[in-house]
């Protein structure tokens, strides 16, 4: 299902009308959407524009903006009948180009991430839901066996870019690289795990 390209979708004629007014978050959720919808087929394109854009049941007011944003689109049987095709010919070409918009849109968002994290001054290191909290250095600066993880993101370690001891820990034990979150508030109920 690509609930990720319909959120895109409904937001188009947003995105589009509100271009001079979007937050820095609408802007670059636009970019990414219109640089994803550019990768496309002009027929996917087309078919897409019709239901989100064109022939719209109505439009939903944004409240942030004051004003229409997002669109509930037409049902797949009144997009069908404009077509002269089946109900179910029609919904199969739609989930198709929605899609293969996904894709292009999880690519562009994949990468502009990557070069995001890589331009971090501070960051934390993590392994799925775990987080670096701490680690023993030897007296020859080489690290230990036992590394603390938590499962909270405020008591882990900040690391600064160009650390050699992240560089270590991330080609070593496959640790990623986060944004440090300065909003979470500590889980009292959490226990540290030690991997020994």
């Amino acid at each position: 299902m690509s609930w990720l390209a319909k959120h895109y979708l409904r937001q188009w004629q947003g995105y589009i009308e509100l271009s001079s007014e979007l937050t820095e978050w609408d802007q670059k959720a636009a970019t990414v959407f219109f640089n994803a919808l550019k990768q496309v087929d002009e027929a996917d394109v087309k078919l897409l524009s019709d239901k989100y854009v064109t022939h719209i049941k109505r439009r939903v007011i944004s409240q942030q903006y004051g004003k229409p944003f997002s669109a509930e689109p037409g049902t797949d049987k009144a997009m069908a009948d404009l077509y002269g095709i089946e109900p179910h010919e029609y919904r199969q070409r739609r989930v198709e180009a929605e899609a293969r918009l996904e894709t292009q849109i999880k690519g562009i968002t994949d990468v502009y991430n990557e070069k995001q994290i890589a331009r971090l001054p501070e960051f934390n290191l993590k392994m799925g839901k775990l987080y670096l909290k701490s680690y023993e250095p030897s007296f020859l600066g080489i690290i230990r066996d036992e590394v603390v993880f938590t499962l909270d993101p405020s008591k882990a370690k900040i690391f600064k870019q160009g650390d050699e001891v992240a560089a270590e820990f991330m080609r070593f034990l496959k640790l990623e690289k986060c944004e440090v979150d300065r909003n979470s508030v500590g889980m009292s109920l959490i226990v540290d795990c030690k991997l020994l």
